[in-house]
């Protein structure tokens, strides 16, 4: 029988590699970024790292969840590779939505839409895209689309989401230099504002600080602020690798995480930048 079951696809049979954390490594960081609780997941030999942390996240939010709720996503590699890693539950009610438009020019499968969309397919969950560019030219043309019902009853959902899930980008991530390229912008003020870039969230640009960089790209960016993200009661942030220590010390700093979970490159890297003294017991 488990046999016929297995060739009709009514079975299937995993091996599962369980989720590793550094305690040592996530309790120092919990005190030196000030976010609630962070996991540092290492990763086994066979197994990729984006891998091993997309599954610690969706083991994550899975825990987090209960019926009737919304989630509102961002969108990145580290996202797809935790919705491809949820698993259908039985929770009923609940909704998917976008923190942010779909990108636009910047061609992805990571996009918040395509995340989204499988997301809620593996929670048999209902989804509520965001049928808007995530960046616009000018800000009025930002400000006549946010008078269109349909965009503004999504941003509505998406602000009051019970759980954001968000992928962390910095200054030297190939992602996010072709967001921060969608916007139009005169050489000399990408060259100023590119001088204070730490990281981004859902095409929110931050300083090292948490703080917003530019109140112009703001006014051009169709999805919610980073202080709105901050309102939601459980935001879960993921990232990977040396090159997002940046994005994740200024989104900390923005007070706008609950959960943070990277790898161990990235989680040695924030400490050599925060403690370099702590780094050799790391």
């Amino acid at each position: 029988m488990l046999s016929d079951a297995k060739r009709l696809g009514y079975v299937e049979i995993r091996v599962v590699a369980p989720i590793t954390r550094n305690e040592t490594l996530s309790s120092q960081l919990q005190n030196l970024l000030g976010v609630k609780e962070v996991q540092v997941i290492t990763t086994d030999k066979n197994e990729l790292t984006f891998s091993a942390v997309g599954r610690a996240a969706a083991n994550t939010l899975v825990n987090s969840l209960s019926n009737n709720q919304t989630i509102a996503i961002s969108w990145g590699r580290g996202l797809e590779a935790t919705v491809i890693n949820v698993r259908n539950e039985s929770f009923s009610g609940l909704k998917v939505t976008q923190l942010m438009g779909s990108l636009s020019s910047v061609t992805t499968s990571a996009s918040a839409e395509e995340v989204g969309r499988r997301l809620a397919k593996n929670l048999n969950a209902q989804f509520i895209p965001f049928l808007a560019p995530v960046v616009v030219s000018n800000s009025k043309t930002r400000d006549s689309m946010l008078e269109e019902e349909s965009i503004a009853k999504t941003l509505k959902i998406a602000r009051g989401a019970d759980i954001a899930l968000i992928g962390i980008g910095s200054r030297t991530s190939s992602s996010s230099e072709m967001v921060f390229s969608e916007f139009k912008l005169s050489k000399a003020e990408k060259d100023a504002i590119y001088e204070r870039y730490a990281g981004d969230v859902a095409a929110r640009f931050y300083d090292i600080n948490g703080q917003a960089l530019n109140s112009k790209m703001d006014k051009c960016v169709l999805g919610l602020t980073l202080e709105e993200m901050s309102a939601i009661p459980k935001v879960i942030a993921v990232a990977s690798g040396g090159e997002k220590v940046q994005g994740v010390i200024g989104a900390a700093r923005s007070g706008m995480i609950d959960t943070l979970i990277i790898d161990l490159v990235c989680a040695n890297s924030i400490i050599k930048s925060l403690a370099p003294s702590a780094v050799k017991s790391a």
